[in-house]
């Protein structure tokens, strides 16, 4: 029974996460394929979005290594990050998606979570870089 009710808390906390790029296409589509297209619009916004960042912080980054003398070797560590990031968007996003056990709204659900992560990912770049 414990697990039982731990499980139900899992997924309904992993629902309660899922708020926001899904929902949002969600909102304002009334049909799935409009809500894919959505996100599909979303995510190429978001993707871009974040190729342009990840640009921009590299040049700050590497500024910041010129004027400590590489001491720090931030562009390495953005580098690393970034890997990193990608590895774990991916990994994260297809939990996500199996959650949902192929069922409907699985490639939608995961699409959701890469705007998501994405997005969030942006908002962390802009935060230490000026961006």
């Amino acid at each position: 029974m414990k697990r039982m009710l731990m499980l139900v808390a899992a997924l309904t906390l992993a629902g309660a996460v899922q708020a926001g790029a899904l929902d949002d296409c969600m909102r304002a589509e009334a049909q799935s394929p409009a809500v894919s297209a959505c996100l599909q619009q979303r995510q190429a916004k978001a993707e871009a979005a974040l190729a342009l960042a990840e640009q921009r912080t590299a040049t700050a980054m590497r500024d910041l290594d010129q004027v400590t003398g590489n001491r720090y070797r931030t562009r390495l560590a953005l580098s690393q990050s970034a890997r990193a990031f990608k590895v774990y968007l991916d990994k994260q996003c297809r939990w996500v998606a199996s959650s949902y056990a192929s069922g409907n709204g699985a490639a939608q659900a995961q699409a959701g979570c890469r705007i998501d992560l994405t997005e969030q990912r942006l908002a962390q770049l802009a935060a230490h870089a000026g961006n």
